[in-house]
């Protein structure tokens, strides 16, 4: 009985979170500021390629793949600075949205309390929402890098 209401409970922070993130507006997101600006240690995301994460991150789950209510998170040659700027609003709220459900996987321990709630909670966040974390860290700053490059792109064209 347990493992249906740990099951039930996951699914519905998980597409709670999902519709919160779709009904947040992008407008009020600035990526300049905390918790979304890379911190030095970061260095604009190369902290991350210790972890390898340019191998592994097409390889995990993406939901802009599974619904069109999400901006898809697939670079192409067409895109202009204002589809990267909202990708990279997206990217802030993606990684919002994984922060909180780590503090709603305090739910599952009290689902299943002891060892296995522990092993089960720390087991959610690991696989569940820290390479997502980690994905929208690495990427940011290179979109950001991205968007400031076809700005400038964009504004030559304008001016001749």
């Amino acid at each position: 009985m347990k493992i249906l209401i740990l099951i039930i409970y996951i699914t519905v922070i998980g597409q709670g979170c999902f519709f919160f993130g779709l009904a947040l507006p992008r407008k009020k997101i600035d990526e300049n500021k905390f918790p979304y600006k890379a911190f030095l240690w970061e260095q604009n995301g190369k902290f991350y390629d210790r972890f390898r994460v340019k191998k592994w991150k097409t390889k995990v789950p993406d939901m802009s793949v599974l619904t069109n209510k999400i901006f898809p998170k697939k670079l192409h040659g067409d895109m202009t600075s204002d589809d990267i700027d909202r990708l990279i609003k997206e990217s802030c709220i993606a990684e919002m949205i994984h922060y909180i459900l780590c503090v709603l996987s305090i739910g599952i321990y009290h689902i299943w309390k002891g060892k296995i709630g522990i092993v089960l909670t720390v087991l959610y966040n690991l696989l569940g929402n820290l390479p997502y974390i980690i994905i929208q860290r690495y990427n940011r700053p290179h979109f950001i890098e991205l968007r400031e490059r076809l700005k400038i792109r964009e504004e030559r064209r304008v001016n001749g």
